[in-house]
């Protein structure tokens, strides 16, 4: 079959929780998703695949209906988060007008979502919740053969009589060390970048799938289990991203660190091979180490996210981060010690905040941890999160909200915000406020200043500073 996987344009997505102006500037990243299925089914040497990457071209959506028409495809299969939510229904129903016979199939974090609610779209005839390489390559072998993937497992389809149909949950793939690398050269690899990266070139990379902890508002796939790739096959994948001139890797795992052997293995592993990359990881707060640490430096990682999200006791209790704020600042000051870059996540309007004080202390505590860059947000509660959950139990959020959305997106959208205590336009108001009370600082601006390599690097600083003042 001529396959193709489509990135979407980002048109009509919903609104951000983060302020306009502050996320101007956007990180362009290859899509990680799509490049894993096209390097298993390049592995099965079946079928025709290319990767249509509309963000990385600029491509809006006249221009990729322009692309499938030229290349007419047997199938298109799309990914997305729930945000893109209207512009996959805008491909969805141009394909479709260019020819009904394309089957069209979705996968990807919205799919693993709302599984049942895409097949309601009848645009779509097929998705794939959770991981889609082996069950993706298994629908297109059924397709080609001319039959309807009825024994193949973890699908969602329509069948020729109209049915949906789902099949049985299909397990997680265990095995993460004989899924083949993402080949980022069938992309314009080059195009990538990140935004707070020091040099021009990026990629990200998966080590591990899935995460072990609970936390109360998120709705992550895999939440409860973990499991990874070993540290030779990882390196091995970073040493490949170096040979293509790659100069800045992210680890997108939500969460890196879960086995500290594990780290120090990868980092061992990069100093054996003398391998020159910068890289980057998103940390559990209570695994961070002096060794772990110190190892990492050592092997070129330049940089750490964090997900602090409160600054309160109360808070990182209710969120279930099983850690308080005497360990935060702990773990915090190993990092500051380290040299490495810091960058935290907070979350303003969690359900313990009952006054303006209550949200000032969040900040207060990010300015007192003071890392070098600090990203704070609205909490949004999505289905499927404990938060949610009681969210709807106790009448602050309406269950029919997202429903409605879901059935009938419109570009318009608002998500819902926890509004036990303050009005949507009151936390967007205390969002501002904590960018600038963080930014505005005159040790931070000089901090800013003193990291300015070239002009590109003054141009972006610049632009953020003057987007943060206009808040």
């Amino acid at each position: 079959m001529k396959v193709l996987l489509v990135n979407p344009p980002r048109e009509h997505s919903i609104s951000s929780e983060v302020p306009t102006s502050v996320n101007a500037e956007v990180n362009t990243m290859p899509p990680l998703g799509l490049l894993y299925l096209e390097a298993w089914l390049a592995s099965q040497e079946r079928h025709q695949v290319r990767i249509l990457d509309c963000l990385a071209e600029g491509w809006d959506g006249a221009r990729l209906e322009e692309e499938v028409r030229r290349e007419a495809p047997d199938l298109v299969g799309l990914t997305g988060h729930t945000h893109d939510l209207v512009d996959m229904l805008e491909v969805s129903r141009r394909v479709k007008a260019l020819s009904p016979e394309i089957a069209v199939w979705w996968g990807g974090p919205h799919v693993s979502d709302f599984p049942s609610q895409t097949m309601r779209h009848p645009e779509v005839d097929g998705c794939i919740p959770d991981e889609g390489e082996q069950a993706f390559a298994e629908v297109l072998d059924c397709l080609a053969d001319g039959r309807e993937p009825h024994q193949v497992a973890g699908v969602l389809f329509r069948s020729r009589r109209g049915e949906v149909i789902q099949t049985p949950r299909r397990a997680p793939i265990r095995a993460l060390n004989t899924l083949p690398f993402p080949r980022r050269s069938v992309l314009d690899y080059r195009k990538y970048s990140y935004v707070l990266g020091s040099r021009a070139i990026a990629t990200s990379l998966l080590t591990s799938r899935g995460c072990p902890y609970h936390c109360s508002f998120c709705n992550t796939p895999g939440r409860g289990s973990w499991r990874s790739r070993s540290a030779h096959n990882v390196v091995d994948e970073m040493e490949q991203c170096a040979e293509l001139g790659i100069h800045e890797i992210y680890m997108v795992d939500d969460t890196f660190n879960v086995q500290p052997e594990r780290t120090l293995a990868m980092c061992e592993e990069i100093r054996r091979r003398n391998l020159r990359v910068n890289w980057n990881f998103r940390a559990r707060v209570n695994l961070i180490t002096p060794e772990t640490v110190q190892a990492v430096r050592q092997a070129g990682c330049t940089r750490v996210h964090v997900g602090v999200e409160s600054g309160t006791d109360e808070g990182l209790k209710i969120l279930n981060k099983n850690l308080d704020t005497a360990q935060v600042r702990q773990k915090f000051r190993i990092l500051k010690d380290s040299g490495l870059t810091t960058v935290c996540y907070f979350m303003l309007g969690c359900p313990h905040e009952r006054t303006r004080d209550d949200v000032l202390a969040t900040i207060d505590f990010a300015r007192e941890l003071d890392p070098d860059y600090a990203l704070f947000g609205v909490l949004t509660p999505y289905p499927r999160t404990a938060l949610y959950e009681e969210g709807v139990r106790r009448g602050i959020l309406d269950p029919g909200h997202w429903e409605r959305f879901l059935l009938e997106p419109r570009s318009d959208f608002r998500p819902q915000v926890w509004t036990e205590f303050f009005t949507p336009e009151e936390l967007g108001e205390l969002c501002e406020l904590a960018f600038k009370r963080f930014y505005l600082r005159p040790r931070q601006m000089l901090r800013k200043l003193l990291e300015i390599r070239n002009f590109q690097d003054l141009s972006r600083k610049l632009k953020a500073g003057w987007g943060i003042a206009k808040l």
